[in-house]
């Protein structure tokens, strides 16, 4: 312990230690403010979602809720509460695993409501299966990871983890990437003469852009700066906002249904709007555009360009 308080001491990092971890705490703030507008939104809008939906959402929040309560209690451990102790920068507390157990989690969670979406479009089992497989393998070294770092008293004692590290952040990010890529493609493909449906789907996919952009680009910082200044709390600056990143897309992704909805049916006569839950029986609708008339059959083997979109139900009162 003396070698590693003098290693911070002459090194004097104390920029790249609680430095990096206020920096973490307060962006991590800023993302929960993010994402506690979101769930509000979720909550408040006419979301006629199945309950296993709803289920996951209130999850993820009560994990962001968790999360933020932690990191401001490490923050504190190591401002406050050891204030003018410079060696309990070295000790690994409860705090990093916690949060590493609960980022794998939310990941896995969020991945697979995408990959059910991936499902629905592509109905390729062996593909769905194998990111699957992926998003599973990518938890289980997340939690591994993080109860080996627990078991390591000393901060300049984590090289050994890096291994492990690599592995489960860059499968996290692949899987983010290939789920990202395949859905846009699938959207893009959907587009139509239509000026709203394209509308419609265009903003569809900068969602799954921005949702797979921004999980695999924290998830490689986090991989980075953890393998190059494991010393450091550096990594913190990615990794405690990582689990808020997750899930902003998700909650990004069901929210704007409600823009959706507006877009085709007019924000007077947009009603309760609903995830795609790939009915078993057919049921036909009109979407009026303008002069043109749509007709929109949903049902498991065919679907409208909106449906591999998002279904987008008609309004209270029409046929």
């Amino acid at each position: 312990m003396v070698e590693s308080r003098s290693f911070f001491l002459s090194m004097g990092v104390f920029n790249l230690t609680i430095g990096a971890v206020l920096l973490a705490f307060s962006f991590n703030i800023y993302l929960y403010g993010l994402v506690s507008y979101q769930y509000v939104s979720y909550v408040t809008i006419k979301f006629n979602d199945p309950i296993w939906l709803r289920t996951i959402v209130a999850i993820l929040f009560a994990i962001d809720t968790a999360q933020t309560i932690v990191e401001l209690y490490g923050a504190w451990h190591l401002t406050v509460e050891n204030y003018a102790n410079p060696s309990v920068l070295t000790a690994v507390i409860w705090v990093w695993p916690f949060l590493g157990v609960t980022n794998a989690f939310s990941a896995l969670i969020v991945q697979g409501f995408f990959l059910y979406r991936l499902w629905g479009f592509t109905r390729q089992a062996w593909l769905c299966g194998f990111l699957t497989f992926l998003a599973v393998g990518a938890f289980l070294c997340g939690v591994i990871t993080s109860i080996m770092a627990g078991l390591v008293v000393d901060l300049t004692k984590l090289a050994p983890l890096i291994p492990w590290v690599i592995v489960w952040l860059a499968i996290e990010a692949a899987v983010d990437i290939v789920i990202t890529a395949i859905l846009s493609r699938a959207l893009w493909r959907s587009r139509t003469g239509l000026a709203r449906t394209n509308t419609v789907i265009h903003r569809c996919i900068k969602a799954a852009i921005q949702s797979g952009l921004f999980s695999s680009v924290f998830a490689f910082a986090s991989l980075f700066t953890f393998a190059l200044w494991n010393r450091t709390y550096l990594y913190t600056i990615f990794s405690w906002p990582l689990g808020r990143i997750y899930s902003y897309s998700l909650l990004y992704t069901l929210v704007i249904r409600k823009e959706l909805s507006e877009i085709v049916y007019g924000a007077s006569d947009a009603g309760d709007v609903r995830m795609n839950s790939f009915p078993t029986s057919l049921r036909i609708s009109s979407v009026h555009f303008r002069q043109n008339t749509v007709t929109d059959y949903r049902a498991d083997n065919v679907k409208s360009p909106l449906d591999r979109c998002i279904v987008l139900p008609p309004p209270k009162g029409s046929a």
